[in-house]
């Protein structure tokens, strides 16, 4: 039985706007309000998503988000933390590294908001997050060695991103799991870390299991979480990756997808 509703948010539950639609809302709020979990699963921290938590009213005390794509599930009320993964400054160092010698920035995603390694040049990460957290313009000497980070970004021109991730060295490959969360954006994750690993420990505090679950996702860090889902469900923009991997389809982001599909499934 399905008891959980997983989403991805760019492109996916939200439209180009960047918004949650009216009918999208509506559904999701419905099915919510008859006991079926709805959970958030995005690459961004809780406090950039907050606003959009609130729209769906999920402050209940069950109700958690799936951040840092896997790497963090948190209460979305308390902000009690469930499970987490992350990065240390050593960690972070062997990606610089390599950024360093092959020229393509980095933005180090803290527990309070984003380090821009502004040595390797300012990138588009802090323009495209539109103010939903603070950033702050250091070198790597200065990054805190006392924090842990969720994860490390490179945001670029689609060329540059990929680029960067067709010549990276191995020792990369073993430290981090990397995966485009979009053509601009490269996402450096904790080994291990994925949307599929935060979901079965959510499901498992419930005492469920991925039997229970229902993804939706368009990109490629939405994979492991589709493949792993009872139901996973591609949105009509997916990339033909994403589109493979699932066993269901449905229309695209800006025609209420989520909630065509959804509304059929759960007979509303």
């Amino acid at each position: 039985m399905i008891t959980t509703i997983a989403l991805d948010l760019d492109n996916t539950l939200l439209n180009s706007n960047k918004e949650i639609s009216a009918t999208n809302e509506r559904v999701l709020k419905q099915l919510h309000k008859n006991g079926i979990r709805v959970v958030l699963c995005t690459g961004r921290p809780l406090p950039a998503i907050a606003h959009l938590v609130q729209q769906l009213d999920l402050k209940q005390p069950n109700d958690y988000s799936i951040t840092f794509n896997g790497g963090l599930v948190q209460n979305n009320a308390s902000r009690e933390i469930l499970a987490q993964t992350t990065l240390t400054k050593d960690e972070v160092g062997v990606l610089y590294q390599d950024a360093t010698q092959r020229h393509y920035p980095l933005d180090v995603i803290g527990p309070n908001g984003v380090y821009s390694l502004v040595e390797l040049g300012k990138s588009t990460y802090e323009a495209s997050m539109n103010k939903m957290l603070p950033f702050k313009n250091i070198n790597f000497a200065e990054l805190p060695a006392d924090e842990t980070f969720g994860k490390v970004v490179s945001s670029a021109e689609p060329q540059v991103v990929t680029a960067t991730r067709a010549g990276l060295p191995a020792e990369i490959d073993q430290h981090f799991h990397i995966v485009p969360s979009r053509e601009e954006l490269l996402e450096f994750l904790p080994g291990g870390v994925n949307k599929a690993v935060g979901l079965k420990e959510l499901l498992g505090h419930f005492g469920e299991d991925l039997t229970n679950l229902m993804a939706f996702g368009d990109q490629e860090n939405d994979l492991e979480m589709l493949q792993a889902a009872e139901i996973g469900v591609a949105m009509g923009n997916a990339i033909p990756l994403i589109k493979q991997a699932a066993n269901a389809e449905t229309l695209d982001n800006n025609a209420d997808g989520v909630a065509v599909y959804l509304q059929k499934y759960f007979k509303l």
